[in-house]
C-alpha cells in the first residue's frame, strides 16, 4: 500500500486529501469485499469477481457517485499493479461504473457575494478594537482572494511570497498534480493585497514564507480558512453552503455571466478537460432562464 501511495504523491502529484481518499476506498473495498492487498489474492481477482466486488460494493447502501469514486480508485490502484507486474490485467476496467446525476455547483450571485465583501471592509475599518479591524479585514480579505482568482482552498494555503508579482498584477499558483498557472488580477485586489501584506508584517515572523496568515502569524490550515468564509457568508440566507469552494464556483459564474469564453475560464480555473468547466456554462444558462421568466412573453399563452 505504501508503494502505491509513494506513486500517488510523486509521479502523479496527489494532494494528502486525494491520497487519504485512496487508502479510504481501497480500505472499505478489503472489509467489504474481504480481500487482503496482497499479490496473490490481487492476481486472483478476475471480471467476474471484480463485477461480484462492484455489486458489494453497490449493496452497501453508499449513494451512486461514493461507489463510483470508489471503483474509480481501484481502476487507478490495478492500472498501478499492472505498471508494476503485480498483476497481468486490470479487471476493473471492464466493470461499469455507476451513472450520477451532475448536480449544479452552488454559487453566490457576483452582486451579493460585492456587496458583503465592502460591506466587511466597511467594518473593519469602523471596528474601535484593532483585534476586531484586523479579524474583519482578514476575512474580509481572504473572501475577496478567493472570489477574485477562483483558487482551491489547497492552493491558496500554499501560496508562497515569492507568488506575488504585483507589478505584474499575477499570481503563481501550483494547482493538482503540481500543474503550474497564472492567474491575473486587478488594481482594486492589489490595493487590497497591498493592506493585506502591511496587516501581515505587524502579525508575521519575517522566515514565514506562507502569504497567507492567521492572525496568529501562522500558516491558515484548512479548517481556519472554512471558517473564515463561513463567518463572512454567514448573514448571507438563501445559500446553504458556505465554503471556499462555492467562491470558486462563483468566481466561475461571473466570469460566465460577463461573457468570459469556456477555454479561458478553463485556464483560470486549473481544469484539464473542458468538460469540467462546461457545468458552470449549465448554471449559466439556468440563470438565463430564471432571467427570461421576468419577461411579459414569456409565460403560458392567455385562453382566448
Amino acid at each position: 500500500m505504501q508503494d502505491f501511495v509513494d506513486y500517488l504523491t510523486y509521479e502523479r502529484g496527489a494532494s494528502p486529501h486525494t491520497i487519504a481518499a485512496y487508502r479510504r476506498d481501497l480500505e472499505i473495498w478489503g472489509e467489504t469485499c474481504g480481500v487482503e492487498p496482497v499479490p496473490e489474492a490481487l492476481r486472483a481477482i478476475d471480471l467476474r469477481s471484480a463485477r461480484r466486488q462492484a455489486m458489494q460494493l453497490m449493496e452497501r447502501g453508499d449513494s451512486p457517485r461514493t461507489v463510483h469514486r470508489r471503483l474509480s480508485s481501484l481502476r487507478t490502484f490495478f492500472t498501478y499493479l499492472l505498471k508494476q507486474e503485480v498483476v497481468e490485467s486490470d479487471p476493473f476496467a471492464a466493470v461499469q461504473l455507476p451513472k450520477m446525476e451532475r448536480s449544479l455547483p452552488p454559487f453566490v450571485d457576483a452582486d451579493t457575494l460585492v456587496s458583503r465583501i465592502d460591506r466587511l471592509y466597511g467594518d473593519a475599518e469602523t471596528a474601535e478594537r484593532e483585534e476586531d479591524r484586523d479579524h474583519l479585514f482578514l476575512i474580509a480579505f481572504v473572501t475577496d482572494l478567493l472570489f477574485q482568482t477562483g483558487m482551491r482552498s489547497a492552493e491558496v494555503r500554499s501560496l508562497q511570497l515569492t507568488d506575488i508579482d504585483r507589478p505584474g498584477q499575477r499570481l503563481r499558483v501550483i494547482g493538482k498534480r503540481n500543474k503550474e498557472r497564472h492567474i491575473p488580477f486587478g488594481p482594486l485586489l492589489d490595493q487590497k493585497i497591498a493592506l493585506y501584506l502591511s496587516y501581515r508584517d505587524r502579525r508575521t515572523r519575517p522566515e514565514e514564507t506562507h502569504f497567507l496568515t492567521t492572525e496568529r502569524g501562522t500558516p491558515v490550515s484548512a479548517s481556519q480558512l472554512y471558517s473564515y468564509v463561513r463567518e463572512a457568508l454567514e448573514p448571507l440566507s438563501g445559500y446553504s453552503r458556505k465554503s471556499p469552494h462555492v467562491l470558486r464556483h462563483s468566481f466561475a459564474t461571473a466570469l460566465l455571466n460577463d461573457g468570459a469564453g469556456l477555454m479561458s475560464v478553463k485556464e483560470l480555473l486549473g481544469h484539464e478537460e473542458v468538460s469540467t468547466t462546461s457545468i458552470y456554462a449549465h448554471t449559466t444558462f439556468e440563470e438565463l432562464q430564471r432571467m427570461y421568466r421576468a419577461h411579459p412573453r414569456a409565460h403560458k399563452p392567455h385562453k382566448e
